[in-house]
This record gives C-alpha cells, sequence and structure tokens, in this order.
C-alpha cells in the first residue's frame, strides 16, 4: 500500500479516538479506498482533497454528532456528553469547506450560545453558592448571640440561617436538572445548524 495513504490514514485513525470501535473501523475502510481508488502519491494531493488529518477527523466527527437524533438523544444524554458534543460539532464547522460569510455567521451564533450558557451557568453558582455561604455564615454567627444572652434573637438567626442553606441544598438538583436540559437544548441547537451547514457528508458516506 501507498506510504502516503497509510500515514495519512494513521493519522486519521488517532484522531477519530472518541469514534465508537465499529464505527471507526467502517470510517478508516471508507476513506483508505477513496485515496486508493483516487491513486494518490503526494500528502499535498490528500490534503488538497480531504484536508489533513486532523481537519478531516473533525468534519467526520462532527457530521457523526449531527447525525444523532436531536432532541430525543440530547435529552437522555448528561450534561459533560452534550457539551462534547457542542464542541465537535463547533470543531467541525471551523474545518468544514464552506464559504467565509456562512462560516463566521455560524461562528459568531454559536460562540453568542456558548457565552450565554456560560453565563446562565456562572449566575445559577454564584446564586446558590451565596446562599449556602450566607446561611452557614449566619448560623456561625448566631451561636455567638445564643451564648452572650441574646437567646431570641440568636433562635431567630438560627432559622434565617438554616432556611438559606436549606434553600441552597435543595435549589441544587433543581438546577442541575436545568442546566442539563439548557445543555441538552443547545446541543440540539447545534445539531441543527451542523446540519444546515454540511451539505457534504464525511460520516460513512460517499465523498
Amino acid at each position: 500500500m501507498n506510504k502516503v495513504i497509510d500515514n495519512y490514514i494513521l493519522q486519521l485513525k488517532q484522531n477519530l479516538v472518541n469514534l465508537p470501535n465499529s464505527d471507526m473501523q467502517d470510517v478508516v475502510e471508507f476513506y483508505q479506498e477513496f485515496l486508493l481508488d483516487g491513486n494518490y502519491h503526494n500528502e499535498s494531493e490528500i490534503i488538497a482533497e480531504l484536508g489533513t488529518p486532523k481537519q478531516l477527523a473533525r468534519k467526520i466527527m462532527a457530521d457523526y454528532s449531527v447525525s444523532i437524533p436531536e432532541r430525543e438523544e440530547a435529552h437522555k444524554t448528561s450534561s459533560k456528553s452534550n457539551l462534547k458534543t457542542i464542541w465537535v460539532i463547533l470543531l467541525g464547522v471551523l474545518a468544514a469547506p464552506i464559504g467565509i460569510p456562512l462560516a463566521l455567521a455560524a461562528v459568531i451564533v454559536m460562540v453568542a450560545v456558548l457565552i450565554a450558557l456560560a453565563a446562565i451557568f456562572i449566575a445559577l453558582a454564584i446564586i446558590i453558592t451565596s446562599l449556602f455561604i450566607a446561611g452557614a455564615f449566619i448560623l456561625i454567627r448566631s451561636f455567638g448571640l445564643l451564648f452572650g444572652g441574646y437567646w431570641a434573637s440568636g433562635f431567630f438567626y438560627v432559622g434565617g440561617g438554616l432556611v438559606l442553606t436549606c434553600i441552597s441544598l435543595m435549589l441544587f438538583p433543581v438546577i442541575m436538572k436545568f442546566i442539563r436540559f439548557l445543555t441538552a437544548e443547545c446541543a440540539a441547537f447545534f445539531q441543527h445548524i451542523g446540519r444546515k451547514i454540511f451539505k457534504q457528508r464525511y460520516y460513512k458516506t460517499n465523498v
């Protein structure tokens, strides 16, 4: 086999580590056959046709990510998996051979969505942390009142501190579910954009 093709396929395989093994084997075999049939003899010809191994891997992974049903699968997976999907699609859009205006518009929209998502995450984290810290601080200060002769005020602040602490603990699972919902919706939105952009299929399809 052509050493240039061997080297390209090896690098491609190394950049597809996050693809399921069975799918990765299919993809690798497809591009291996494609390059052999094309009778490519140097790396520059391959890169001109498919891009670098890393670029092609990003396009394949992005195309794989957008091939998953949008909302059904997004809401079944973890926030970490959805964030990974978002990142993979963004990298794929950056690597895809599309018109510059379209690429810029897509990237700007995606980055704006990510910034908004990050802002919401930070705001929620600040709110729940502030409530917990405030509750803990009030509880600590209330003990000084209890043992300092101001027991009535002390009990009042103990109650207030417990209320704030309990609210923060009760809000935590609710906020986590809300974050999972937001990341799932964001992943579905990115998949939708990816389907609009990736006119040429890279995952297990004809080039």
